[in-house]
């Protein structure tokens, strides 16, 4: 699919945090979230997605899904976190932006589409097409920033950056039970959640000392070092 694809236009390439999330898209809202800590990464082709809810379960002495008890792995399993590539069509703003998600934490059936556009000099907004939601992006790294990626031999991504800003995705396990990544966690096994739970997307960070985790899939890493 990349190799057809355009690029995305350079105004949206770099590194994004989430500042709003909102239902509908227009006020007055019936809900708003701006706790959720939300990092996207976008480059000339590939993106990945981080969002960490604010009320999740304490970690406190975990260092593995081998320890989480089954809340816990419900909640890891539960959260939003994917990556593959961006598809945006229109020259004229707002621009239909598709993210096409080769891996995904917890998978929906639903195409992931927004129209995207600056509202002022800092401000991204996506809205859904139907106004069923609106969110609000503001830039903590520049399109002109250095850009690496790899891939693994699967094609899959496993490593994204932008200037000082990463993603680091480690992949599930191969396994004949991929039915079960759209069955509802309720129903799985304490197996199938650590199974689900293991693709781990880590956020990091560069200073002088190198790469440090700042956000996880799996929180027990934060503040570990690469």
């Amino acid at each position: 699919m990349s190799a057809s694809l355009p690029s995305i236009p350079r105004e949206f390439r770099g590194g994004w945090q989430r500042t709003l999330y909102a239902e509908p898209a227009t006020q007055p809202y019936q809900q708003a979230d701006n706790t959720t800590q939300v990092v996207w990464l976008q480059g000339e082709l590939w993106h990945a997605d981080l969002r960490l809810p604010a009320n999740g379960p304490d970690f406190s002495g975990i260092s593995g899904l081998e320890e989480c008890d089954r809340r816990q792995l419900e909640w890891l399993a539960g959260l939003t976190a994917f990556a593959g590539i961006t598809q945006i069509e229109g020259e004229r703003h707002p621009s239909l932006c598709t993210w096409h998600r080769f891996q995904d934490l917890c998978p929906g059936l639903e195409k992931d589409v927004g129209l995207l556009q600056w509202i002022n000099g800092t401000t991204l907004e996506e809205r859904h097409p139907h106004g069923h939601y609106v969110e609000h992006w503001q830039q903590i790294s520049t399109e002109a920033a250095e850009e690496e990626i790899r891939c693994d031999e699967q094609g899959r991504l496993r490593w994204l950056q932008i200037g000082n800003h990463a993603m680091a995705i480690t992949p599930r396990a191969v396994t004949a039970s991929s039915a079960a990544l759209f069955e509802p966690l309720s129903d799985l096994t304490g197996d199938a959640l650590r199974w689900r739970a293991s693709l781990c997307f880590d956020y990091l960070q560069r200073d002088q000392d190198g790469w440090q985790v700042v956000l996880s899939t799996q929180p027990w890493r934060v503040e570990e070092t690469l």
